[in-house]
């Protein structure tokens, strides 16, 4: 409206076109302004089983009577839980909590959507009982359990990963999930900077597949360690020692001087120069640098006994070709042709 009053040349101020629009029903009704407020202090725990979020993902297919999954979620380490569930009911919901404050402990907080099972007064009473303070969201509005809907979606993902590895169909679920939420819980959290494990109880989380090394600490060689007894700033970073052999948390080395000792991997990096094929062995890439190696030594003694004068003379000539391609060349000048612009060509210049 604005840009038009101005190609019309319309008496009219921005302040009274603005003050027009406003009040027009019309533009109200189908150019919708919704409130965008601040997003206000998320509230964050302090403490690990804290504050917990809980919601219910479901119906699901099952050849078994559980077609739900409770989901629970510790807020401050962001530690799942899951439990399969025939229904959605409070009994079923007071069940599954017993079960966890039993082996953790009652939580301070417990957050939920409004779900009709949340918003029973039974509930309400079961856990206000124990000393457990009770929030919920707004109506239609899952952002604000957002926690425990995203874990919905990552436990369901992990299952059907987990269903297509072992070749399981849709409905055996319930056979993956123990497996899916062992995987959510070793993995790191980009938001705390920990596993959720790590984060929960304290120390890492061991697996049955183990730790992986990368390939230069697999085998014995040179390796660059760090020094921590630097004199001063202009000594060098790290130093050389020979590798003898390592585990997933430390390294037995070889220093300069002869000393052995034992230093953790997060003071080694790896020397350059080597290149290993991640799937041939050691042995087999020594053997297959060996034999190549002969290879081009046998050709480079044929190639020495068949050389000829008019060879010599050619690689006399490739050597000054090459001499002469590398001298420098002078700049490219423009080769455009200044004159007048062709629009004024029919005029006469004086």
């Amino acid at each position: 409206m604005a840009h038009y009053a101005r190609s019309k040349n319309l008496p009219y101020t921005m302040e009274e076109i603005q003050r027009m629009t406003n009040s027009c029903r019309v533009c109200a009704e189908l150019k919708l302004r919704f409130f965008k407020g601040d997003s206000g202090k998320l509230i964050k725990a302090t403490a690990p089983l804290e504050r917990l979020s809980i919601d219910f993902k479901g119906p699901l297919p099952s050849t078994s009577s559980n077609r739900y999954i409770l989901t629970v979620v510790d807020e401050y380490s962001r530690f799942p839980f899951a439990f399969p569930c025939p229904d959605i009911s409070t009994q079923t919901v007071s069940k599954c909590l017993t079960q966890l404050f039993y082996l953790f402990g009652m939580p301070a907080y417990i957050h939920t959507d409004r779900g009709s099972s949340f918003m029973s007064n039974d509930l309400k009473t079961y856990l206000h009982s124990l000393g457990v303070v009770t929030s919920r969201t707004t109506a239609h509005n899952p952002q604000g359990n957002g926690q425990a809907e995203r874990y919905n979606g990552i436990i369901w993902k992990a299952v059907t990963l987990a269903l297509r590895s072992h070749n399981l169909r849709i409905e055996q679920w319930e056979e993956v999930i123990g497996l899916a939420l062992h995987s959510i819980r070793t993995l790191l959290s980009t938001a705390t900077n920990a596993t959720p494990h790590e984060r929960l109880f304290g120390y890492p989380r061991r697996t049955p597949t183990g730790t992986s090394l990368p390939t230069w600490l697999t085998t014995p060689g040179i390796v660059l360690m760090r020094r921590l007894n630097r004199t001063n700033k202009h000594d060098p970073l790290v130093e050389e020692v020979e590798l003898l052999e390592a585990n997933p948390k430390y390294a037995h080395v070889r220093l300069s001087d002869g000393r052995e000792t034992t230093v953790s991997l997060r003071h080694l990096a790896p020397a350059g120069g080597k290149c290993v094929a991640e799937d041939a062995s050691p042995e087999e890439t020594q053997v297959g640098t060996e034999a190549h190696r002969e290879e081009d030594e046998k050709a480079e003694k044929s190639d020495a006994h068949e050389v000829t004068p008019e060879t010599s003379e050619s690689e006399e000539d490739t050597a000054t070709r090459q001499e002469h391609h590398q001298t420098p060349q002078p700049p490219r000048r423009p080769t455009r042709i200044k004159g007048a612009p062709q629009h004024l060509q029919d005029y006469v210049q004086y």
